[in-house]
């Protein structure tokens, strides 16, 4: 195996980075991961930009709810989709009491954003710990399902970083645990995190070809910190056709927090490279993106 250093101190491994050739290369990476212990759910069992999920009107269901409360779910969940959300606030607090995942969801994500509201992230990580006690992997109903897996992603990011204001300690351990449940089930952003968390070695051990494979997973899903990340691995070892690549996919879908670095690694990149060099990542960029279409997004 051969390495570089990079001038920020990194290490590029050779056999590390021929591992996500795959996925650009090849297109093989749903294989060669069906090959190894990783777990997955089937792309087109997802509903779109799971990683951020926020659900349509129409992904709304009752479960075992008394009439008022099933009443005040319907109604708030218009009032949610309408971005009034005074009213879907104190609208969905009965039916969240009673323990339904998407009234505990929509609670839980307007405390996070500061919906309707001050921001409150003790509030929001109550509600994350509620349905993670809650969660069964066997739950029959799809919607359900959907909640409260992305409640388990939200939860290991508050337990990967920790928050000493809102009194959340950093448990790391405990956040591998719940991307891992989650990623299982076919969360992008849990993917991505628990890529991350073997990347970097953050209360694991290191393991750089299978991060970056959770990695190309979340990638394939679109999930632009993810796309941009194996840009930068890329640019890191120097290999500017692929870097090129996944950071033209990263700016597809890339929010207003990542898009200007993403394009400016973009930009920097196209003006470094040869017509031969543009025309081969053009090429990698249609066979991926044919693969993986960027699919429409109901929120952030």
């Amino acid at each position: 195996m051969c390495a570089t250093r990079t001038s920020n101190g990194l290490k590029a491994a050779c056999l590390t980075v021929a591992a996500l050739r795959l996925p650009l290369a090849g297109l093989a990476l749903a294989a060669a991961l069906g090959a190894s212990a990783v777990a997955q759910t089937a792309p087109q069992q997802l509903p779109p930009g799971f990683h951020s999920f926020v659900p349509r009107a129409s992904d709304t269901f009752v479960k075992q709810l008394s009439q008022d409360a099933e009443a005040d779910l319907h109604s708030g969940v218009a009032a949610y989709m309408a971005k009034d959300y005074g009213a879907a606030h104190t609208l969905l607090m009965r039916p969240a009491e009673e323990g339904n995942a998407q009234a505990n969801w929509m609670l839980a994500h307007m405390y996070r954003k500061g919906l309707g509201g001050p921001v409150d992230e003790v509030r929001a990580y109550e509600i994350y710990e509620r349905m993670a006690a809650n969660y069964d992997p066997d739950e029959p109903d799809r919607n359900v399902r959907f909640f409260m897996v992305d409640g388990l992603s939200r939860l290991a990011d508050s337990l990967r970083s920790g928050n000493k204001a809102a009194g959340i300690t950093r448990d790391r351990r405990r956040a591998l645990r719940l991307y891992q449940m989650a990623a299982s089930a076919g969360h992008a952003n849990a993917q991505y995190g628990l890529g991350m968390m073997y990347l970097e070695g953050d209360g694991v051990a290191k393991d750089r070809a299978y991060g970056m494979r959770w990695l190309g997973t979340a990638a394939q899903k679109r999930h632009a910190a993810a796309a941009a990340r194996l840009a930068d691995i890329y640019f890191e070892a120097g290999d500017t056709i692929r870097s090129l690549v996944w950071y033209r996919i990263a700016a597809d879908t890339a929010d207003s927090t990542l898009s200007q670095r993403v394009l400016n690694q973009h930009e920097y990149l196209s003006k470094n490279m040869s017509q031969a060099e543009l025309g081969e990542a053009d090429q990698l960029y249609a066979r991926w993106t044919n693969r993986y279409p960027v699919q429409h997004r109901t929120a952030n």
